[in-house]
């Protein structure tokens, strides 16, 4: 490992610590030089291709924004570095940074592909192509009524429904608004994808698993109400009638670097199930250790 990257939204002073601490430690294991800092925000703009690890150091938020803003030719692994809330797609806690960096230096660790999904929004008027790590979700405004969305699975009708939405989702994403809205939880291993729908006015709808290489067509049919499409619950497009929502696997997948000892089903029964206070970085960072930085 010649050249790490580290990114992150240093909004807080205390995350600036954080960070420089974070530089301090990986020079110090690894005899680095070259460590380069990426502000989580224009990452896509940045070039990454002699990068051997991007380090992220955030929440669940950072590393999905980073994941969807990777550009083509990065193909290393993220770490990702929890010092959010939930980190629930961090590889550890910042608190165990120095296990953590023991483990990198001993090779006790796996890099595994996740996929990501493409989003092809197209109308009479406009063209937008979109990444998501965890889902695509396609909603009635907050005020508005209940919309009739029409499904297509490989060209086929699959179900036509009145609701206040639906959620396709990776199974990266199956623990987060899928899970919510009853969807299944789904090994993030596998490749496939789901189709659950939000507060369906008809039973007859019900959350679809599907093969990865398939493709969904959406339209939404209303009147004046007000959609949107958004991606990981994060960029959000208004959508108009008669577009056409166009989702399927996409090419690229994001390498994740897990430890040896990860655990997945701990992990999703701290974070999701139980929702314990256990590996919160907030809670579980020892401030002793930043005031020095």
């Amino acid at each position: 490992m010649n050249i790490i990257g580290i990114a992150i939204n240093p909004s807080k002073d205390k995350d600036n610590k954080i960070l420089h601490m974070v530089i301090d430690k990986f020079r110090e294991k690894f005899n680095l030089k070259d460590i380069v800092i990426f502000s989580s925000f224009d990452i896509e703009k940045q070039d990454l291709k002699n990068i051997d690890l991007l380090v992220v150091l955030g929440g669940d938020g950072t590393l999905l924004g980073i994941a969807r803003s990777l550009n083509e030719s990065f193909d290393a692994p993220i770490l990702g570095i929890n010092i959010g809330n939930l980190g629930f797609l961090s590889s550890v806690e910042i608190s165990d940074i120095d296990s953590a960096l023991e483990k990198l230096e001993q090779g006790k660790f796996k890099v595994v592909n996740r996929m990501m999904l493409n989003c092809k929004v197209e109308s009479n008027e406009n063209k937008e192509e979109l990444k998501a790590l965890n889902d695509v979700v396609l909603a009635r405004g907050t005020l508005s009524r209940m919309v009739r969305f029409k499904i297509y699975v490989d060209g086929k009708i699959y179900s036509a429904f009145k609701g206040d939405g639906l959620i396709i989702a990776t199974p990266t994403g199956s623990t987060a608004y899928s899970f919510s809205a009853g969807g299944p939880f789904v090994d993030p291993d596998l490749e496939l994808i789901t189709i659950t729908p939000i507060c369906p006015h008809t039973k007859s709808m019900h959350t679809i698993v599907l093969k990865s290489d398939s493709i969904i067509e959406i339209y939404a049919e209303y009147g004046d109400e007000k959609v949107y499409l958004t991606v990981d619950g994060q960029k959000a497009v208004k959508v108009k009638h008669e577009t056409s929502v166009k989702v399927s696997k996409d090419e690229r997948s994001v390498k994740l670097l897990l430890f040896d000892d990860y655990d997945y089903f701990k992990v999703l029964r701290n974070k999701i199930l139980n929702n314990s206070k256990e590996g919160d970085g907030e809670n579980f960072w020892n401030q002793k250790d930043i005031l020095k930085y």
